[in-house]
């Protein structure tokens, strides 16, 4: 009997270490995963408790996003006020899909989890104030972001907007986009009615959930032809007096490449060439630089790594050296081939000529503040790399000035402005080329860098450079 006594204890007493085992497993190394899953009910509860901070614009502290108290068992939800004008700045909060953008990436701050806190609001924790988390103060004008997304209109592309002096993102928009407060099913609304326009949106061809600006790749054409020059004229291998011929078309290893509409310049220097944008003389610069060093200064100009940046972006890309045959570095030269870029990419191209050649890290967030309005962090602009010389950047400046001035960006003239810019008419393979445009201006002391580009939208000159330059008009109107 005594036997069997200790045979039952033993099998208990097993029980008993294998349950407590278990549970200090899951306080100790399992608290942190089952807190974080987007399904725990009770973790969503508690976060919606909290009253999230505001993300604001910078003129102003206009609220982009700000937290309403609903009564509900979710009680602090998101309401976007400016509805699609900052949907792919802002993101979306919501208890039912999930985070994005901006209230994804600055969550903790937002929630006022982070580990910055203000000795006012420790103390107000303290007490058992209410829950109130961190506003951030975006770089993004609201008066330059308004004016980019009227002025592209129904188009499907993006536009970014830089100060090419500290890295701040101005404007930033897309299209097509979508209203975040679609993404917020809250008390009072139509469920049925929010359902169906979410189901709309995931189901749109067009994909408005998408941020082009940051996300979107695209083959930059001409545009990338600042890259180019830029090597070419770092490294000695052309002056802007350097002479070419362009017969409308050039073979390279028995391939045949042409100009684009099978245009023939004749005679030219290459400042000029850059002015009409001549793709046979880019293709024998490209040929002349080599491929290393064409790679290699498309990559410090940001190619081939993600950007770093407030929200998660995706690398552009340009084919290695070591894989590129003599008619791929000819194409890749005026942009074609296996480049492509982001818009993001592509304004901080335009922003680094601007700034004699100095790369700026992007940013969007320029200060987070707690409850109170008193700042606790404050980004300061990065410089990420020299990239060129400035005496290089001087003279694509120059030559850009005269693309606008009398080249293919006239439609980019503002009077009595010196405008910087280059054209893209990029061949995508089914229907109208797209169309870029990158600039900045006033040329010799410059305040915003633009990029855009519109899908299938034709000529660069035509589509793209009147975006543009709406946007310049605006920034250089409002911006100090």
């Amino acid at each position: 009997m005594n036997r069997q006594i200790k045979v039952l204890l033993s099998v208990f007493l097993i029980i008993m270490l294998a349950i407590v085992v278990n549970l200090s497993w899951v306080q100790i190394f399992g608290a942190s995963k089952i807190q974080g899953n987007g399904f725990n009910k009770r973790r969503l509860v508690q976060e919606y408790a909290i009253q999230r901070g505001d993300i604001l614009t910078a003129d102003g502290n206009q609220p982009i996003a700000r937290s309403v108290d609903t009564g509900a068992e979710y009680r602090y939800q998101r309401e976007y006020p400016m509805g699609a004008l900052f949907a792919d700045v802002s993101g979306y909060d919501s208890w039912k899909y999930g985070r994005t953008g901006l209230e994804q990436s600055y969550n903790d701050a937002l929630l006022g989890r982070d580990s910055t806190l203000t000795l006012r609001s420790l103390g107000n924790r303290l007490l058992g104030a209410s829950k109130k988390g961190n506003s951030i103060v975006t770089t993004i004008d609201s008066r330059i972001q308004r004016t980019a997304t009227e002025a592209l209109g129904k188009d499907v592309g993006a536009v970014v907007a830089m100060d090419p002096k500290t890295g701040a993102v101005l404007a930033m928009v897309t299209n097509p986009t979508y209203d975040p407060n679609v993404a917020v099913p809250s008390p009072g609304k139509d469920a049925a009615a929010n359902q169906a326009q979410w189901d709309a949106y995931n189901a749109d061809p067009h994909r408005p959930l998408f941020d082009r600006a940051i996300n979107g790749l695209y083959p930059p054409g001409s545009s990338f032809k600042v890259v180019t020059g830029a090597a070419a004229l770092d490294q000695g291998v052309v002056t802007a007096d350097s002479p070419f011929n362009c017969a409308g078309k050039l073979v390279v290893n028995g391939f045949t490449i042409y100009d684009f509409g099978r245009q023939t310049h004749g005679n030219l220097t290459f400042a000029q060439a850059m002015v009409v944008s001549c793709n046979i003389t880019f293709a024998q610069v490209g040929l002349r630089l080599g491929a290393p060093a064409l790679v290699n200064y498309a990559q410090l100009f940001g190619f081939n790594k993600t950007l770093p940046f407030d929200l998660p972006t995706t690398a552009s890309h340009i084919q290695s050296a070591a894989k590129m045959d003599q008619v791929e570095l000819a194409s890749a030269s005026f942009g074609q081939g296996q480049d492509l870029a982001t818009p993001l990419q592509m304004a901080s191209v335009a922003s680094t000529i601007a700034n004699g050649g100095v790369m700026m890290q992007p940013y969007l967030v320029d200060a987070v503040q707690d409850y109170n309005g008193k700042i606790i962090e404050q980004n300061q602009p990065k410089k990420m790399r020299r990239v060129i010389d400035q005496q290089t950047a001087g003279t694509l400046t120059d030559i850009m000035v005269k693309v606008v001035t009398s080249g293919t960006g006239t439609a980019a003239q503002i009077d009595g402005v010196d405008v910087a810019g280059k054209t893209g008419t990029a061949e995508v393979g089914n229907g109208e080329p797209d169309a870029w445009f990158i600039c900045f201006a006033p040329a010799q002391d410059p305040k915003v860098a633009v990029a855009v580009v519109v899908e299938n939208g034709g000529e660069g000159g035509v589509t793209a450079a009147p975006i543009a330059r709406n946007v310049l008009k605006t920034a250089l109107r409002v911006l100090p």
